[in-house]
């Protein structure tokens, strides 16, 4: 079995359990907060929200100081009590009040990634970032619209643009010979960009909640 302490150290079994899974937590807290924010600096164009960030930056931030924790843990276990020990207490009381607002703000705000702001600045201009950005996420994620892709003709470039038909990056890339015109629906992504986005993004949320709520456990029962 692992062991992070000399053989000869009378200390309790489970302290050794805890401080493994202090650092594997912080791995995968971490690892769920990075990735949720990787997803953000790509897509954060299409949210409302700046405060949506906030559970991962939380996560990532409560991710370091859990390896900071376990690393301490280690290095003080076989001593005696020193300002090393309350060093490690003091980690604890801060990764257990950052794990509570963590998962608190991270089921506050699931229904936030809803909150997206779709294609009002589309322009159809190539060298527009917005339309860039929309074009780039369609492609990505193999979608066309909000929920399908009728939700375009609701847009101010639809109607202004007097075409009947969508981006070309709605076209399923299966089909070479879509132009974009609805009179071939068939050619188009028929899953919209919302469900696709939220999936992915929701996932990290999941694993950002659950791993919290595991550290708070454990650092309940410590």
């Amino acid at each position: 079995s692992y062991q992070c302490f000399d053989g000869d150290v009378l200390v309790p079994l489970v302290f050794n359990f805890f401080i493994l899974h202090f650092l594997q937590l912080a791995g995968i807290t971490g690892l769920g907060g990075s990735f949720f924010l990787h997803k953000y600096r790509v897509y954060g164009v299409f949210f409302s929200s700046l405060y949506i960030i906030l559970p991962a930056k939380l996560a990532v931030a409560g991710g370091v100081i859990l390896l900071i924790s376990g690393c301490t843990g280690c290095l003080v276990s076989n001593k005696k009590p020193s300002c090393g020990h309350g060093l490690f207490v003091y980690f604890l009381i801060i990764v257990w009040c950052i794990m509570g607002t963590t998962a608190v703000l991270a089921y506050t705000h699931k229904g936030k990634v809803t909150e997206i702001l779709w294609y009002l600045n589309y322009s159809g201009n190539s060298q527009d970032p917005d339309t860039k950005a929309v074009d780039a996420l369609q492609r990505e994620l193999r979608c066309c619209g909000v929920k399908n892709y009728t939700d375009w003709l609701e847009t101010p470039w639809f109607n202004h643009s007097g075409k009947y038909e969508v981006p070309l990056s709605c076209c399923n890339k299966n089909f070479h010979s879509c132009n974009g015109t609805l009179d071939s629906p068939q050619l188009l992504y028929n899953e919209g960009c919302q469900v696709i986005l939220e999936k992915k993004l929701l996932l990290s949320l999941h694993v950002i909640i659950i791993t919290s709520l595991v550290v708070l456990f454990l650092l309940v029962n410590l």
